[in-house]
């Protein structure tokens, strides 16, 4: 079980985009899973099916290697997922220094009261 849980990747990105072709694209990384469709919600639409049949798939094989962590194929996606990145980054970042503020706080807070205890 251990080990299949290490396989398992840690964060799935699903991203929706207008391609240069005017259609809108949805793509999937780790996966490499991608879609095209006429409108954004029927992307998402498609690009949230298309996961979930992936997923489904590895879980059923308990996540080979070679399929579970895949780059993504297309030069499009590859850039869009350059920039998207920064903003997961972000977020991540943003997250975890909120955590750890907080944490420093109590940290602080329950010292203090056993400096004065």
């Amino acid at each position: 079980m251990k080990e299949i849980i290490e396989k398992t990747p840690k964060i799935i990105i699903e991203v929706v985009y207008k391609s240069k072709d005017k259609t809108w694209r949805g793509f999937c990384s780790p996966f490499d899973i991608s879609c095209t469709a006429n409108t954004k919600t029927e992307a998402v639409k498609k690009i949230g099916e298309l996961v979930e049949i992936y997923i489904d798939g590895l879980k059923k094989y308990a996540y080979p290697t070679n399929l579970t962590i895949k780059e993504l194929s297309d030069t499009e996606d590859r850039t869009i997922f350059n920039e998207v990145l920064k903003y997961v980054i972000g977020d991540i970042t943003s997250k975890m220094k909120k955590v750890f503020g907080l944490f420093m706080k109590i940290n602080i807070f329950i010292r203090g009261i056993c400096i004065n205890v």
